[in-house]
C-alpha cells in the first residue's frame, strides 16, 4: 500500500473518539480524494447526515438519492441534530423504531453495490471502510444491529428483511461486517453470512458500547495479504481477530459478487422509540493494479 502520510503519531493502539473524524490509522493510506475525484481508478461511497435531504414514505422500499431506504410504518429514518437529548454539531441519521409493535426493521442501504473481496490481486484492489453510530439503549429485547458491506442489491428492504427477530437473515445475500444481537447487552462481534441464515462469527469486538455514545467501526481489505486480509477496528484500533485470504477464498458468494454498504436495525420491543445513530460512513476501493 501507499506510504501513510497522514497517520503522525496515531499508532494503532490509539483510540480515535474525536466524534465526526475518521480514523487516521485507518485513512492514512488511501486516496479516497483521488478515488472520489477519478483520478485514481477504483470505487467510492460516501454517506454524510447533514446533506441528506427529506426522505419520502418509507415503509416501502424507496430509492433515496445512491441509497434505499425502509422503514416499519411506526418507524423513521431521518436525520437529528441531538443524540439523548444533547444537541451536538453536525447532524447525525436517527434510525428510530416506534412505539406501537414488535420486531420492529429499519435499513439503509447503497443501492447498487461497487466494492469487491474476491482475496485475489487480479481482480481487486485494497479497500477501506468506517461508519460511526451509536444505540439509544443496550438493554436486552430492544435493538439488535448488522453494519458492514453486503450484496445489497439482492435484498428488496422490507419488514424482517434482511434482519429478523431473533437475530436471523434472510438468506437471499452475503454480508461481512460488524453485528450487535437483540440480546446481547453491548457486545458487538465481527461476523459474515455466505447468503446463510445465520451469521459466522469471526471475532469479538472485545470491549462493549454504552448506550447513546458514538463509536466508530471500519474494516480494512487487502488481497496480498494472506493472513490479514480482512482487518477490523474499533475506535481506529485494530482488533484481534483478522479473516485469512483462505477463508474469505473458501466461500461460494460473499467473495464472488459486489458489496454495498448496509446499516440494518432490528427491534424486538414496543415498549420504547429506540434508536439507531449513523454520524457518517464512507468506503473506497482502489481498482485491481493500483497499490
Amino acid at each position: 500500500m501507499r506510504p501513510n502520510q497522514y497517520r503522525g503519531n496515531f499508532g494503532s493502539n490509539y483510540a480515535n473518539t474525536v466524534e465526526g473524524q475518521y480514523s487516521p490509522f485507518i485513512w492514512g493510506d488511501c486516496p479516497w480524494e483521488q478515488v472520489r475525484d477519478k483520478v485514481i481508478p477504483g470505487s467510492y461511497f460516501e454517506i454524510k447526515p447533514e446533506y441528506f435531504p427529506l426522505a419520502g414514505t418509507q415503509t416501502t422500499q424507496i430509492a433515496h438519492s445512491n441509497l434505499k431506504l425502509f422503514a416499519t410504518p411506526d418507524g423513521t429514518i431521518a436525520p437529528v441534530s441531538a443524540i439523548n437529548s444533547v444537541e451536538r454539531v453536525g447532524a447525525v441519521l436517527a434510525l428510530t423504531a416506534g412505539t406501537t409493535s414488535d420486531n420492529e426493521s429499519l435499513s439503509i442501504a447503497q443501492s447498487y453495490p461497487s466494492f469487491l473481496l474476491s482475496g485475489l490481486t487480479s481482480n481487486s484492489g485494497p479497500l477501506w471502510a468506517e461508519w460511526e453510530m451509536g444505540v439509544s439503549t443496550i438493554l436486552v429485547n430492544t435493538i439488535g444491529f448488522f453494519a458492514g458491506l453486503a450484496e445489497t442489491d439482492l435484498w428488496t428492504l422490507a419488514t424482517g428483511v434482511p434482519f429478523n427477530a431473533g437475530d436471523a437473515i434472510t438468506n437471499s445475500a452475503s454480508a461481512i461486517g460488524f453485528r450487535k444481537g437483540e440480546d446481547a447487552l453491548g457486545v458487538v462481534d465481527t461476523v459474515l453470512s455466505d447468503r446463510a441464515t445465520s451469521f459466522t462469527n469471526i471475532g469479538d469486538d472485545e470491549t462493549s458500547i454504552a448506550a447513546n455514545t458514538l463509536v466508530k467501526y471500519g474494516m480494512m481489505y487487502d488481497p496480498a495479504d494472506a493472513d490479514r486480509c480482512v482487518r477490523f477496528f474499533k475506535n481506529g484500533v485494530e482488533l484481534t481477530t483478522a479473516l485469512s485470504r483462505s477463508t474469505l477464498t473458501g466461500k461460494t458468494n460473499l467473495d464472488a459478487n459486489a458489496l454495498g454498504f448496509l446499516l440494518a436495525v432490528i427491534c424486538d420491543s414496543a415498549a420504547d422509540a429506540t434508536k439507531v445513530y449513523l454520524s457518517m460512513a464512507r468506503v473506497c476501493q482502489l481498482a485491481a493494479g493500483q497499490r
